[in-house]
């Protein structure tokens, strides 16, 4: 039996190799992972970019009202007051920053031959402020709104893996400054 230990020559070898893969495994879910997160902030950033431009190009529409303490964006018509904003083109702006290509109703950002990711569905609201509110401390802000849908290709798992798919929500607020 004292033989059968003391000739354990090679047998480090096994455990070594093993070791060694679990920790590249585990390196590649981490930087899977960090990949994952940098393309979720990158989009989300040129989301808020495009949120914050609508917004602000909502100034001269929402300022005068907000000046006279009656409204945000609200102009007058014949002998009504009317909604006046405009949503403006946050597909192109956030095209233009991330360098994206429609495909469909997909937007899509590739690299060499393959998509690195794509953003769809996207959705803007706009949430005007009340007209000629009762209480002036209680006058909800001009707010801008958009959500939209990422989908990103997993590079690991070697395709056999489902895409991330993750909802992504963006709201600029106009607060004027006088």
């Amino acid at each position: 039996m004292m033989r059968f230990w003391k000739n354990c020559s090679g047998s480090g070898y096994p455990l070594a190799i093993t070791i060694v893969l679990a920790i590249l495994l585990l390196s590649c879910c981490i930087f899977e992972y960090f990949r994952l997160s940098i393309i979720a902030a990158e989009v989300r950033i040129a989301t808020q970019s495009a949120i914050i431009s609508v917004a602000t190009e909502n100034y001269n529409l929402v300022y005068n009202g907000l000046r006279q303490s009656y409204s945000g964006g609200y102009t007058r018509a014949d002998n009504q007051w009317q909604e006046s904003w405009t949503t403006g083109d946050i597909y192109n702006r956030i095209s233009r920053d991330l360098g994206l290509v429609q495909e469909g109703s997909r937007y899509m950002r590739k690299s060499a031959d393959y998509t690195e990711y794509s953003i769809s569905e996207l959705e803007v609201d706009i949430m005007n402020t009340p007209f000629a509110p009762a209480s002036p401390d209680s006058i909800q802000q001009f707010t801008a709104e958009a959500q939209l849908q990422l989908s990103v290709p997993l590079s690991f798992g070697w395709g056999h893996l489902p895409p991330m798919k993750a909802s992504l929500k963006v709201q600029a607020v106009y607060r004027p400054r006088f």
